[in-house]
């Protein structure tokens, strides 16, 4: 077996960033399953809440004795807002202390690399208590400047895609015994960057043509990353020959259905008498919608069935918004969103502190219904559908990106990645980009894990 590295992350900050706390742990387990597994690296965060009941000595005395030597940590991270923290016997705070011993460490033995992060966002203050720790705060990073390069950002969000950018980059140059064990020969490398290309844009006024594939997974990786040349029409899935959308925006879809109960599902997608225009669900690539059905067109040619299929968007369906997150319980608005994006995804749960103000998702369907998620979308795929995995992806992908589009959950999908099942297991990788606000640049969320198909 190949030996494994162990690094050490020391974490150190007041109480009024716990939201920070939980992605700098949240993102180190996310590494260790990607960048660090790659690696044969392990990642492991030491901070104060760890530490066990002691007596006899100052609190942060007992934390210094149980957090051993700074030496021993590759990564010293600090973050701070507008508290300082607890004096101590010997420094303003116990993260100026635990700070200290960082900074004399780093001199003396060249290690841990000190990285600091500062909160720059407003703040209600009602105390002079609340106050003087605000100034401490900004003396202390006043008396940063100078000595050393720190970051600033304005939400927790914010910090944690900056966080996890510079942790992956921080490996990706760290040299170590274990690691050079696990490395992957060059020839290699430049064959996973090859499958790792991102899906072609179409444009909006020509045909998008499609290989007939049976499924467009990676066979180097087993990941899916498009949904190939597959499309959703009222929630049944169907291999297309192309697509053109068209200046009104109005897309028109040719296929060739592969059995008879194809065919019947198409033919009822016909217009109904007196010209009534139905009502379906549509995901087409990045595209979803409420689509309404203008013609179904039907042709035979040597025994084998095509259909031309016209669809026009229902201008309600593409901007409705039912929930607008709020800040709650010390999350902000994208970490809820977030947390319902892995509830979609992942099927978890949100945290148990958030309280009584997590919204509940909906999406829109046909005829202005509207349908609940409570939980996870893909068991319930899995279980209907029961087919091949490797046929099970792309529909998913279509699925997925139906329910997160139309939740107003992001506007844009960046990146969505599938990967094989395993046991039941599938592991997700998901990029989005959340609504544009008025001045305001739009939030990035990312959610990587598994999810369980079936017990």
């Amino acid at each position: 077996m190949p030996q494994v590295e162990k690094l050490k992350i020391f974490l150190a900050s007041p109480s009024d960033v716990a939201t920070e706390r939980r992605h700098v742990k949240k993102v180190i387990e996310e590494i260790n399953q990607t960048v660090a597994a790659d690696k044969g690296i392990v990642l492991e965060v030491v901070s104060s809440e760890k530490a066990f009941p002691s007596y006899g000595k100052d609190g942060q005395a007992i934390l210094n004795e149980q957090i051993g030597k700074m030496q021993e940590y590759e990564l010293f991270i600090g973050i701070m807002w507008n508290r300082i923290g607890t004096p101590t016997p010997r420094a303003k705070s116990g993260t100026a202390e635990e700070f200290g011993r960082a900074v004399k460490t780093l001199i003396r033995k060249g290690k841990p690399q000190v990285w600091f992060y500062f909160r720059e966002a407003p703040a209600y203050f009602t105390t002079k208590e609340d106050l003087r720790q605000r100034g401490e705060a900004l003396e202390f990073k006043a008396k940063f400047r100078g000595k050393g390069l720190f970051r600033e950002y304005k939400t927790p969000a914010n910090f944690r895609d900056q966080f996890r950018q510079h942790l992956t980059l921080w490996l990706n140059q760290h040299t170590g015994g274990a690691s050079q064990a696990r490395t992957v020969p060059k020839k290699q490398n430049e064959k996973i960057q090859e499958v790792k290309t991102t899906t072609p844009n179409t444009s909006s006024t020509t045909p998008r043509k499609t290989p007939a594939s049976k499924s467009s997974t990676s066979r180097s990786t087993g990941t899916l990353k498009n949904s190939g040349d597959w499309v959703m029409l009222n929630d049944k899935f169907f291999q297309i020959k192309s697509s053109a959308t068209q200046s009104d925006r109005s897309i028109i879809i040719q296929l060739s259905p592969k059995n008879m109960e194809q065919v019947a599902e198409l033919k009822s997608l016909h217009p109904g008498e007196f010209h009534n225009k139905k009502q379906i669900t549509y995901a087409d690539q990045h595209d979803t919608g409420i689509m309404e059905v203008s013609s179904v067109l039907s042709e035979s040619m040597a025994g084998k069935a095509n259909f031309k299929i016209m669809l026009k968007p229902i201008q309600r369906s593409q901007n409705n918004s039912f929930v607008i997150e709020v800040n709650s319980n010390n999350y902000s608005a994208d970490e809820i969103a977030e947390f319902r994006i892995r509830q979609i995804l992942l099927g978890e749960a949100p945290p148990k502190d958030i309280g009584r103000f997590f919204p509940t998702t909906q999406i829109i369907e046909p005829y202005n219904h509207t349908v609940e998620v409570t939980k996870g979308i893909f068991p319930e795929l899995w279980a209907k559908l029961q087919i091949q995995p490797r046929l099970f992806l792309p529909k998913a992908w279509l699925w997925a990106v139906y329910y997160l589009k139309m939740s107003q959950l992001v506007e844009d999908v960046l990146d969505l990645e599938l990967s094989s099942i395993k046991n039941n297991v599938m592991p997700v990788r998901f990029r989005g980009k959340r609504r544009v606000y008025h001045n305001q640049e739009p939030c990035i969320i990312e959610v990587f894990g598994n999810c369980t198909l079936s017990a």
